[in-house]
Order: C-alpha cells, then structure tokens, then sequence
C-alpha cells in the first residue's frame, strides 16, 4: 500500500493531460479571413439594398477639405460632426464643416449632406442621382464620383444612416490602406423599427455604459431598445418598489434625449399583469395578487391594480418624452381566473374575455397619453383553444382541428382586439413551424400590426448557444418581413440567469442584419464572419472558433457536479464529495468519480484553448476589446470550475487510500491523508473564488454592483440570477458543497486521529 499522500501527484497529472489534449489540435474550424484588396457592400453591416462600383477618381479622406451642410441647423450640424470625428479618428484629419451658400463651385474633395425634399439647393445639386426610395424617411443615397462624396437622405434619419454606411466604408480603407472608389450605394430598410432589448431584472448596466451601447447600435442602425425597468426605475409614486442604483426619472429623460440623437428610441417595457414578482412581492401590495400564495400575477378585476400600474406607466412615459411606443408585456399569465371576482368574469366572457379587460384597460390609457402599446401575443393565443402551441411545434393530425376552431375563437373576439396596437409574435425556434406562418397571415389579413421577437439567449448561463439562436434570429426575421411585419425585437432574456450584456451584440447585429436587407449574408457562417470583421477588424484570428468552443463550455459548467438539475432551476441535487466512511456502489470513489474526471480534463484543454485565442486577439482588434475580456473572464472562469471538479478525483485518490489505512489501522497514514485533503478542498476552492472576484471586476466595469444589502429579493423567483443580492449566485451551487466546511471536518477528524 502507498502511504505516501503527496498533494500535487494525481492533480499535476490531470493538468498534464489537460495540456496535451490542448495541444493535439484546434477545435472548430477556423473562419476565412475577408478579402483585403476590394472595397464591397458586402462588408457594410447591415448590407445595403443596392451597392455599385462605379468608375471615377477615388478619393483619399486624408485630403477632404469640407463636409457641407445644406443648413445651420441642430440636426444638420450633429450629423455632419458624427462624421467628422469618424474621419479625425481613423485618418487624424480634421475636416471644417460649411454651410452651402451654393452648390456652384464647392471646393473638391468635399463631402456634401442633404435631404432633398427641404432643401431646393440640395435637390437641384442631386438632380441626376437617384431620389431616395419614396415615403421612406430613413432611406439614403451615396455617391462617391470625382472627387465629391454626396449623401442624400429621405429625412434626418436616413441622413444619419447614410453616415453610418460612410463611416463604415472608411473603415475599410483605413484598414485595407486603400483609397475610396467610385460608388453608388442605394439604401432603405426592409423593417421599419429593429429593436433589441434590455431586461433588469436582476442588474442594472452603468449609465455611461449604455450611452456607449447606444451610439454603437446606431452605428449599425438598431433603432430602439426595449428597456424593462422592472424595479430599476426610482418610481416617486411608489418609493418601496425601486431598487438600490435604480435610474432616476431624470436620468432615464436625459438618456431618451441623448439616444433620439442616434435615432433610437428608448421603449419602456412595464410589466403590469403578469411577471409581477418584482412588484407583488411587497407586502404593501401584495392585496392586489390574483392568487394570495403567488406574487406572479395581478387581479385583473380589483380596480387598484391599475391605480398602481397605471402610475407607473405615466412616470416611465414622462421619462421617455417623442418616444412612440410603450410595450405592455402581459405575456405568460401565470396565475389567471383564481380569485372570485374573476372567476364569475370568466362565467360571463370566458379566459381570453378576462384577458382583454386588462389589456384594453392598458391600451386605453395609452391612448390618452399619446403612445401606441405593444404586448406579447402568447396569452391570446393559448386562450384561442391551443393556437399558440401550433406556432411552436410541427404539425400533426391534430393540427387542423384546432386552427380552426382556435381561429374561430380569434374571429369571434376580433372586435375587442386593440386596432392600433402592436401584437409582438415571438418565437424561438426558427420560426418557419406551420402555425407560426398563419397566424402572421391572420394578422395582416385582418390589418393588424406585428413585430416579431426573436432571442439571443434565454434563460441559459454566461455564453448563448451559439449553434442555435443565430439561426432562431435569422429565419425568422426573415420570415416576418415577407409577411409584412413592422418590425423586430431582439431579446435578451440573459439576466434570468445573470449574464453580462457584451454577449448579446452577435445577436443584436444579426437582427439588425436581417431586418434592414434581404441582401444579407445567406449563410450563418457567412453572418459569423462578417459581425467578426465589422466588430472586431480584420486583424482578428480564430475567434469564431473559440466563442463557439466556450459556448460549448457552459453545459458541463452547469451541470459538471449535479447528480440531477442544474443550477438555473430550484430543485438541483448536487454530488457528495469523497467520504472514505461511505464507499460508492463502483467500490472506490476514484472509480465513482472516473468519467467524470475524464470529462473535466477534456473540458479544461478545451476552456484553456478557446480563452487563450480570446486573449491572444486583444491587442489585434480595431475596436470592442472590452467584450472580448468578458469573453476571457468566462472563459477563465469556466477552467477554474474544471479545476474545482479535478481536485474532487484529486480527493477520491486519498480517500480511497485513507480507507485502506483505516483497514489496516494506521491512524497516522490516515491523518496525514485527512489533512492532505482539507488542504486540496481549501486550495481548490480558494482559487475558484478568486477567478470569480476577477471576473466579478470585469464585469463591474459596466454595470453597477449587483442588489445591495437592503435590496429585497423575490422569494418566489425560479430564476438562478435572482437568489443572491450580489453577483455570487455564479458559484452558488458550489458554495451549497461547503468545500470549506468539508476541510474543516476533514481537520477535525485528523485532530482525534492524532490526539492533538
């Protein structure tokens, strides 16, 4: 028997292996790099309706001697400055800006601004280019011909879009070391609105992070964002509801006016039926509950409900002053026809006649208040006798019976439907399923408006799945706008799970990607490797792999040391560690623990590999190299689980070792073992709270720090972010193994052995 218990000698092992499983090769394919020696629309991100190369003198932006203005006016002056500062900070050129007294005799190389329909200067000057597409504020036309760069916007919008394409290109030839040649670029939306979205649930982003987010979307024409407040907002009406580092009503009027700048409105989402955890958890108004033991949902028929709802909607829109919009949510009502009001409603109008009350209730103080609502389609749906599983699943013999009968339902109620309202279609799959395409049919034929919402992530950890929601958001984009849906929603249901929100702007850019042009790339592939070349540069090599590679991470760091669950759900049950008292049913614990060290070794190689490219193209990216160190932070994070899983075999080997000992009765061997691992499960867990403390700087970077001592939790929550008042609900289940605890009784029992 051995009783030497040397500490490091199976561990050093493991990360021997570790490095030759990184070393034996790569994982994934690598991307191909972009063309470096032409200039094409197919690099601009969102890909612009019409782009042609056209013969002329190029143009070298170091020599532009003018950007003029068609008037001296706020807007005129803020766009041509966007472009300005574009060409100062990839050429160290600076460029006057001129008003346009004449259009004769402009001094060349210049470039000239202007919407044609306000100015009759600017309309003559452009008179032999084409006129931006009819009726579309936010089309523009680019010409680039000797010597001149002229942009012609169909209204201050497509003015501003068109610089955004121009900023873009002079990217290109900054990095390819060319000059700009001669072009044509004719450019709308296939979408109206394309938004993306915020969810607070659980964080709140730093104020100037945001206005940085902000002007970054723009650049790639997003032009709103869904922020749900929850109790992020310092409601004045309701001070108990507002959480520690909430936004002020002042900061959220400041951050609408500096995003309407970019063209990008600040859409308040409220929750105000269901998904109420964040209110109804107070006790102040937990009398206005629909179930009294669940704070999910409001009673639609107690007429306080909306004396509290309504006051938070009318501080939220005063907060977002010229913003259009407001979305209701009112999705998956969880609780609904409980109490006894709304039961004998129910009798008399049935679920979904329940179901419109509140809705209509929301939408008529919309109306008064000058904003047109959006709300979830879901809950309609399912109260339609089943239509919306049919948007979600693929059709069988069952399908037709309950289209009809569950759109006999839709028609019968059609009249009580909200006409200026907005129905948000949302599907997470690919959104081609039978059911999904009619009911976007059924909407347009009975003339209502719709925006589909697709999803970067759901309620999944740190990194999205990558070999999934590109796909969601793509094809189904896609797909409502030949239905001729308004708009698009990105969300990001990250914060259920905590996530940090640099991981969503793959997402963010494909659905702008998607909804803008119908000349986007045809391939996720082709996608994946422009987003890498526009956000990061094209000196970049091997990130498409590696965030697929860490991607692929996130399942063993969810569920590597459950014995069932995983810890974004209640109800987990996680694995024991080593006891020599108790031997497993394969005879050791070294034998109990064998796969699962093996898969941790191959974990680890793999985390070291994909993190190691993530840091190594830091220094090489033009731009967002703060997104890839919180793509390293995870990466880091995630090894140092695999580490934490190893030192349990590292345990197991011992223990083992220890029981032989206690056989054989060497009390000494077997303290020197106890002790050996109380020191590896103080060691092992040390350094995997110190990757969190490193990843928790990071992130702290741009968010503020999480909750707060007073901030009240909802006991109720299933959601694995909302457990904790801070960011440790990230090694949560691993603390509920109580490593220390267990070192500790390890200590104590070497004590007796020894007498001491």
């Amino acid at each position: 028997m051995r009783t030497s218990f040397k500490r490091n000698k199976l561990y050093s092992s493991y990360k021997i292996i570790a490095c030759l499983l990184l070393l034996a090769g790569t994982f994934g394919c690598e991307e191909k790099q972009p063309d470096t020696n032409t200039i094409s629309g197919a690099e601009i991100l969102p890909a612009p309706q019409n782009f042609e190369i056209k013969e002329g003198k190029f143009i070298d932006p170091k020599d532009l001697e003018a950007i003029y203005i068609a008037s001296d006016t706020k807007d005129a002056n803020f766009v041509a400055n966007e472009l300005r500062m574009k060409i100062n900070e990839l050429f160290e050129h600076d460029v006057k800006i001129k008003v346009a007294e004449s259009y004769d005799g402009l001094s060349s190389p210049a470039i000239v601004l202007g919407i044609p329909s306000k100015d009759q200067g600017f309309s003559s000057y452009t008179s032999e280019l084409p006129a931006p597409k009819k009726d579309n504020s936010q089309a523009y036309v680019l010409e680039a011909k000797d010597g001149m760069i002229t942009l012609s916007g169909g209204d201050q919008a497509g003015l501003f879009y068109g610089v955004q394409t121009l900023g873009q290109l002079f990217e290109e030839v900054k990095w390819k070391e060319q000059n700009l040649p001669g072009l044509l670029i004719e450019d709308w939306p296939d979408m109206e609105e394309r938004w993306v979205h915020y969810n607070y649930f659980f964080h709140l982003d730093r104020y100037e992070y945001i206005e940085e987010a902000i002007k970054k979307m723009a650049k790639y024409k997003i032009n709103g964002i869904v922020f749900e407040f929850e109790d992020k907002f310092d409601y004045k009406s309701h001070p108990f509801i507002a959480a520690p580092n909430s936004f002020s009503s002042e900061q959220v009027k400041e951050l609408t006016k500096y995003a309407s700048q970019y063209n990008v409105a600040i859409v308040p989402l409220v929750q105000g039926f269901g998904h109420a955890g964040y209110l109804l958890k107070h006790d102040e108004i937990k009398h206005l509950r629909e179930d009294p033991e669940s704070n999910q949902s409001f009673c639609p028929m107690n007429e306080e409900t909306y004396d509290l709802i309504f006051d938070l909607y009318r501080e939220t829109i005063e907060a977002t002053p010229g913003v259009k919009y407001f979305h209701l949510g009112g999705d998956e009502v969880r609780r609904i026809g409980y109490c006894d009001r709304c039961k004998k409603k129910i009798a008399e109008v049935g679920e979904l006649g329940l179901y419109l009350v509140w809705l209509n209730r929301a939408r008529d103080f919309m109306e008064e208040h000058g904003r047109i609502p959006i709300f979830w389609d879901d809950m309609p749906l399912k109260q339609a006798g089943g239509v919306y599983d049919l948007t979600r699943r693929k059709a069988n013999e069952k399908y037709d019976s309950i289209w009809t009968n569950g759109v006999a339902q839709l028609n019968k109620t059609i009249h009580k439907f909200p006409t200026d309202g907005v129905f948000m279609r949302w599907n997470y799959e690919l959104g081609r399923e039978k059911g999904n395409i009619q009911i976007l049919d059924w909407y347009r034929e009975n003339n209502f408006k719709t925006m589909a919402a697709t999803a970067i992530i759901g309620d999944w950890p740190l990194i999205p799945k990558y070999d999934w929601t590109p796909n969601n958001i793509k094809s189904f984009i896609t797909l409502a706008a030949e239905k001729g849906a308004m708009g698009q929603l990105c969300t990001a249901w990250g914060d259920d799970s905590g996530n940090h929100s640099e991981i969503y702007w793959l997402g963010f850019l494909a659905s702008s990607e998607y909804s803008w042009s119908r000349k986007s790339p045809e391939t996720i592939e082709e996608y994946w490797e422009k987003y890498i070349h526009r956000f990061f540069g094209p000196d970049t090599d091997g990130l498409i792999s590696a965030f697929h590679n860490l991607s692929e991470r996130v399942y063993f760091w969810d569920t590597g040391l459950m014995e069932k669950g995983n810890k974004r759900r209640k109800g987990y049950q996680l694995k024991s560690l080593p006891d020599f008292n108790e031997i497993p049913p394969e005879g050791s614990w070294t034998a109990h623990f064998k796969p699962l060290m093996e898969q941790a070794l191959e974990e680890k190689a793999k985390c070291a590999e994909g993190t190691k490219i993530i840091v190594d193209n830091i220094p090489k990216v033009k731009d967002n190299a703060y997104n890839l160190e919180v793509f390293a932070s995870m990466g880091r994070f995630m090894e140092a689980y695999t580490d934490l899983v190893l030192s349990i075999g590292e345990m197991s080997r011992i223990s083992d070792e220890v029981k032989e000992a206690n056989d054989k009765g060497q009390q000494k061997e077997m303290a020197e073992g106890l002790e050996n691992m109380a020191s590896i499960a103080n060691d092992s867990w040390n350094e995997y709270v110190a990757s969190y403390e490193d990843l928790k700087k990071i992130w702290e970077v741009t968010r503020y720090p999480k909750g707060g001592k007073e901030y009240m939790l909802n006991p109720q929550t299933i959601y694995m972010a909302g457990r904790t008042k801070d960011l440790s609900y990230l090694i949560l289940a691993e603390q509920e193994m109580d490593f220390q605890g267990f070192a500790k009784n390890m200590i104590d029992q070497a004590k007796i052995l020894t007498g001491k």
